[in-house]
């Protein structure tokens, strides 16, 4: 058992769970996800966000009918199939993730960043069952997306499924927050307001993504793959996406 500052006590199990979604949602986990906008950057740059209200606004919209729908749904898929033990519907998956995000832009973020995360998760936490995902990954049956790894890896070690989502969308936000607080820019403490802001969205992207079954995966943010297809062609880019 482990004593908390209130006094409560916390077992080892309910401690290390949190000391685990702490450190892999972390931004300094070397994941790579501050390097990306998502298309973002464009909208920054054509001044459609300038400031503190209108990324807010664009990032609540993001969160909702973007990534809920896509990565927070694949990490409950990928944790359930990890559970099962089914390497097959991992891949199947992984190729639905990499299907649904229209720009070649967010596919490839999505594949650096899982290609990164599954690096770091290999070397760090030694997963065994997710060698079997890597395997696939390398044979070039699938591409390998972050939200797959993300939650196949926490799958793999027990963890509860709604708070591995919780965990995957809050890094989402933090990560993406991080970006626009480099480029709009925005202060420090604006920016963890915004954060604190979306906790009640978080939760309900949460639920949303847990129950979106895979013939229902989808996203309507089209004007923000029409921004990522953009990105590529910006004059100056800070931002790999």
């Amino acid at each position: 058992m482990v004593p908390t500052p209130g006094g409560i006590i916390m077992s080892t199990k309910a401690a290390e769970r949190l000391l685990y979604f702490l450190q892999v949602s972390n931004s300094s986990f070397p994941t790579g996800a501050f390097n990306h906008s998502y298309g973002f950057e464009t909208w920054i740059d054509s001044e459609r966000i300038d400031d503190a209200p209108s990324f807010e606004i664009a990032c609540r919209d993001w969160l909702r009918y973007g990534v809920a729908g896509v990565d927070g749904a694949a990490v409950a898929h990928a944790h359930r199939a990890m559970r099962a033990g089914d390497i097959d519907a991992l891949v199947a998956l992984d190729e639905l993730v990499g299907a649904l995000k229209l720009s070649r832009e967010a596919r490839e973020a999505s594949d650096k960043t899982g290609h990164a995360l599954l690096s770091a998760m290999r070397d760090i936490f030694a997963p065994e069952q997710l060698k079997q995902f890597e395997k696939a990954i390398k044979s070039g049956r699938c591409a390998g997306h972050q939200a797959v790894i993300f939650g196949a890896a926490a799958g793999e070690f027990g963890l509860p499924e709604k708070d591995t989502v919780l965990a995957f969308l809050h890094a989402a936000v933090s990560n993406l927050a991080g970006v626009a607080s480099r480029i709009i820019p925005l202060g420090q403490v604006e920016t963890q307001r915004i954060i604190l802001g979306a906790w009640p969205l978080l939760q309900e992207a949460t639920r949303l993504a847990r129950n979106t079954a895979l013939d229902g995966m989808g996203t309507s943010m089209t004007s923000l793959d029409i921004a990522s297809m953009q990105h590529e062609r910006l004059h100056t880019r800070l931002c790999m996406s």
